[in-house]
């Protein structure tokens, strides 16, 4: 009997340790799922920055997220699973509100602040560009910029702005955009020019003179010399008119 008593005794105490092992285990793997208040930042940040590439991935970008708004010394609560990080809204460029939250935990949540950047070169002057003068290689550079601040407009090619003329003073540093430059005036008003007429079959070229000026592209007015018929065409180069 006693011996008896000895081995449930013995299996019992065989148990309880088993027991209290995989409770302290499972305790121990449940904590790891909450991050303190250092990693709870870093965790947020990856959620949101990996929800942000499947929406706003870009070739040549380089995407950062800054949190903000976790109080000092702030620890979230023990949670059974990985914290909940939703977008009040869809996610955008600039300030973004993140809600953090535990499914085992109604009573919980945190707000947070996202701002998303994403940085890519863009044309930025190297120097000082004054009212009217062209775009050269030698005062313009590509440079890393968040395009989050460029609410106007920037350009990712040098090619795209070579030979515009500025239409203000831009100071060195400025990313440009497209309401700062414009293409040059290639025909003069008063200009002696080439009127090419093109149709289905025939292509003719008549002596003209332009009655505006006019960079490319644009639809200005035009005189035949010939027959001093007014008319109106799109500037194709700098002594040339294709009529409408």
């Amino acid at each position: 009997m006693n011996s008896k008593c000895g081995r449930l005794n013995k299996h019992s105490l065989i148990f309880f340790i088993c027991l209290s092992f995989f409770s302290s285990f499972s305790h121990s793997n449940e904590a790891n799922l909450v991050p303190n208040s250092i990693t709870l930042e870093q965790y947020v940040n990856d959620m949101v920055l990996a929800q942000w590439q499947t929406i706003g991935q870009r070739s040549g970008t380089t995407n950062k997220v800054i949190i903000s708004g976790i109080p000092d010394g702030y620890k979230a609560p023990e949670c059974q699973s990985p914290l909940s990080v939703v977008s009040r809204n869809t996610l955008r460029l600039g300030r973004n509100s993140i809600e953090v939250s535990c499914q085992h935990r109604a009573s919980w949540s945190l707000m947070l602040n996202a701002d998303i950047e994403v940085w890519r070169d863009v044309v930025v002057l190297r120097d000082h560009l004054p009212r009217g003068q062209r775009v050269n290689n030698t005062n313009i550079a590509l440079q890393q910029r968040n395009i989050g601040d460029l609410q106007r407009g920037y350009y990712t090619d040098i090619a795209d702005v070579l030979g515009n003329i500025s239409k203000r003073s831009l100071k060195a540093g400025t990313a440009i955009s497209p309401s700062m430059i414009d293409l040059p005036i290639i025909i003069k008003r008063g200009q002696a020019i080439t009127l090419k007429a093109e149709r289905p079959g025939f292509s003719v070229n008549m002596n003209g003179i332009a009655l505006k000026k006019g960079r490319k592209g644009d639809r200005i007015k035009v005189k035949n010399s010939n027959s001093n018929k007014v008319l109106y065409g799109r500037v194709a180069g700098s002594d040339l008119v294709l009529i409408d």
